[in-house]
């Protein structure tokens, strides 16, 4: 059931409650990794694996709510390393945009790394629940069907399933763990519209809008026009503005409180169907889905 608008007192707490859980147990998780990792060595390569990925992952968990900032002699004694290579360990993640130096040239974990830990829990609650519902839907339509959560800045593929109907017309060659502009993507513009105002406004601010198909929506006025209709009609469609000859449509899958957990997607290619067409023939299957998702994740 839909629920009140954005701003409304229904909505909003409801989601900020939601998403405070899921906080808080990622400081939980992340806490009990630092415990262990204070405790050993670095793995030493025994060719199984990365060892560079190793000490990087390692430095990134060494942070925790009682060290939420590191200088290098903290990291290289917590994971027993030496300094120059935990420095150039810590500048590579710094690059990367997973740390960042206070003004006393400390590192601390920026948003981006929370964003791994909150995308790996929501990945845990939904994708496995989801993934009988997803297989269904693609033996029902023989389409391409994707579920997606919200990142930091853009949209993380937790599954893909490719279609047999039209595939070689319409696959990206996409496949989890993948991401995605938010703006051009009809799972992308359903977990924007769904967002409280306050957090809407806050990322629209943030994002670039840059043009990747012929349709894209490059104007922010634009783009908030296109998400007010979204959210009217309880789903999205993307014509073209992914990419050239591909068609989306988008439904949300709601949480208790009417909040967007992720969104479910169904893509073809442009000569199949009219963009007016998407929502009659995949609209209420994808709603149907979109449910069940959200029932087997209670």
């Amino acid at each position: 059931m839909k629920m009140a608008k954005r701003e409304g007192a229904g909505k909003t707490p409801g989601k900020n409650g939601s998403r405070a859980r899921v906080r808080a147990g990622g400081r939980a998780a992340r806490t009990t990794r630092v415990g262990e990792a204070r405790v050993s060595r670095v793995p030493k390569n025994g060719g199984r694996y990365s060892q560079s990925l190793s000490h990087g992952l390692a430095i990134l968990a060494s942070f925790d709510a009682e060290s939420p900032t590191l200088g290098i002699a903290d990291m290289a004694d917590r994971l027993r390393m030496s300094r120059s290579t935990t420095h150039r360990y810590a500048t590579t993640l710094a690059e990367l945009g997973y740390l960042e130096q206070n003004s006393s040239r400390r590192y601390r974990l920026t948003p981006r790394a929370a964003d791994l830990g909150l995308a790996m829990l929501d990945s845990m609650v939904l994708r496995e629940p989801a993934r009988d519902t997803l297989l269904a839907l693609r033996r029902r339509t023989g389409r391409t069907v994707s579920l997606g959560i919200l990142g930091e800045q853009d949209l993380l593929l937790l599954d893909r399933l490719r279609g047999w109907r039209g595939l070689h017309e319409s696959d990206l060659r996409l496949g989890p763990a993948a991401r995605l502009p938010l703006h051009c993507t009809a799972m992308g513009k359903v977990l924007l519209a769904y967002l409280p105002d306050p957090l809407q406004r806050e990322l629209l601010t943030a994002l670039t809008l840059t043009r990747y198909g012929p349709n894209t929506i490059t104007g922010k006025r634009a783009l908030r026009a296109e998400l007010d209709r979204v959210y009217a009609a309880e789903l999205a469609i993307e014509d073209e503005e992914l990419a050239g000859g591909l068609r989306s449509i988008a439904v949300p899958v709601l949480g208790a409180a009417g909040e967007a957990l992720a969104a479910l997607e169904i893509s073809v290619p442009t000569g199949v169907l009219s963009r007016g067409e998407l929502s009659a023939v995949f609209g209420p299957a994808l709603k149907d889905a979109a449910a069940r998702i959200a029932a087997a994740r209670r």
